[in-house]
């Protein structure tokens, strides 16, 4: 009898930590994409496009991240061309916060996969 109950609570156990497993890993699964934003200031208009790579197929917590930019001058700046920007990052995936920090400059990305969106600071960016 103590038997049984030993090894119905060890399947519990073991059920509640694969179905732990399975939602951590719902945002991960999202992340990889295109996700796009764009905004204006008083002199300029902003298009921004960001590539989230695993940087390995299987299960690497390593992305690679290639931003693209556009910015068109408007107003009293009209006069300049307009610029075109490409950096490449990568960003290390914490399991515990959901985010991806970024190595090289230290940003960090969240997402909300309900939503299809993630926010780098404070700018929200739509996946495409």
């Amino acid at each position: 009898m103590k038997m049984s109950a030993f090894l119905l609570a060890g399947l519990v156990v073991v059920i509640l930590s694969c179905n732990n497993l399975i939602q951590a890993d719902t945002v991960k699964v999202f992340i990889p994409g295109t996700y796009s934003a764009d905004w204006s200031t008083e002199f300029n208009q902003t298009k921004d496009t960001l590539l989230l790579e695993p940087l390995t197929e299987n299960g690497s917590e390593t992305f690679r991240i290639t931003r693209r930019s556009h910015i068109e001058f408007i107003n009293a700046a009209k006069d300049k061309a307009p610029e075109y920007k490409i950096a490449k990052w990568t960003g290390t995936y914490d399991v515990k916060t959901k985010t991806i920090f970024i190595n090289n400059n230290g940003r960090v990305l969240s997402f909300d996969p309900k939503k299809e969106i993630m926010w780098m600071g404070t700018t929200m960016y739509k996946k495409l």
